[in-house]
């Protein structure tokens, strides 16, 4: 058996929404913005500068900023639900998964994004391992009202990699395969045996082991 790793925003849903500036694709955090309005996307675009000019020390970091956004512009519950609720999967991504062979690979959701979206599509596709970098708590006034932060994204997604392959007591050199989409998941496709780009951003392009441009081609690569 071998681990099959998804990243989950512009992997397995939609990117609809693009701010400028924004070189990492984002179904929820920048929808969110959008849904806040214009003074939140400004201040959105403002971290992702920050982050590009290296002023942040991690991904948790750029998260706190980020919520803040959202806490000022009073996010609620019923907005943030809305957005988990309406996100698109990509074209025969649905298909895809339910074509996986379960008895040689077992599907992992890794995640900088939200944890609520990706339990939603491990309630779709019965996936039982998950990891986000974020989860909201909304009060009884549907506020947000507290967060919960992994650092799940960039190199932080190799080390739940590391921790699942473990506790399957599988080869990590072998036994491990990832499809992403974005800059964020350079360091995981380095490391992977195998590695599918959805579509991906120059810069994971070049470092994966094959590109696919729609997921009906993802199963003819799994072959043992």
């Amino acid at each position: 058996m071998k681990l099959i790793v998804f990243d989950v925003e512009g992997t397995l849903f939609q990117t609809l929404i693009r701010l400028p500036g924004a070189e990492i694709d984002s179904t929820i955090w920048q929808g969110i913005a959008h849904r806040l309005g214009d003074r939140a996307i400004k201040e959105e675009v403002a971290t992702h500068g920050k982050w590009g000019r290296g002023e942040y020390r991690n991904y948790m970091e750029w998260m706190k900023d980020t919520i803040l956004i959202h806490k000022k512009y009073g996010l609620t519950g019923a907005m943030f639900r809305e957005l988990i609720d309406s996100a698109a999967y990509n074209p025969n991504l649905a298909d895809a998964i339910r074509r996986l062979d379960r008895t040689k690979y077992e599907p992992v959701l890794i995640s900088g994004g939200f944890r609520e979206l990706a339990a939603r599509a491990q309630r779709d596709f019965g996936i039982i391992h998950a990891f986000a970098g974020c989860e909201y708590f909304f009060g009884c006034d549907d506020l947000l009202c507290a967060f919960n932060l992994l650092p799940c994204d960039f190199h932080g997604k190799i080390d739940f990699i590391h921790l699942m392959l473990r506790e399957y007591g599988l080869d990590a050199k072998k036994d491990w395969i990832f499809v992403g989409d974005g800059l964020n998941d350079v360091p995981i496709a380095k490391e992977a045996p195998l590695s599918f780009g959805y579509r991906p951003r120059a810069g994971l392009r070049e470092v994966v082991t094959h590109v696919i441009e729609d997921f009906a081609d993802l199963n003819t690569f799994l072959v043992d």
